[in-house]
């Protein structure tokens, strides 16, 4: 057993049966979510990043307009007359 589930181990011993419930619950879920995660995913399989799906829309011709666009609003709400 690793030093990490050691101390997991060790913390859910301090917590009441009636506590115990609710991490066991989100164990299992995340115990799911490990399983399909690599029962879904190969090697040939690409990862589908959000990045990547917006790519395919962006206007090329936008982005140096977008660059500041963030910092220049921020400055332009926050100037002082």
């Amino acid at each position: 057993m690793t030093k990490v589930k050691e101390q997991a181990i060790g913390l859910l011993q301090g917590i009441p049966d009636n506590k115990v419930i609710y991490i066991l619950d989100i164990l299992r879920g995340l115990k799911g979510l490990a399983d399909s995660e690599s029962d879904s995913r190969s090697d040939t399989q690409p990862t589908i990043t959000a990045m990547g799906i917006l790519s395919e829309y962006a206007n090329v011709d936008l982005i140096p307009l977008e660059e500041d666009a963030w910092r220049k609003a921020v400055v332009k709400k926050h100037a002082t007359s």
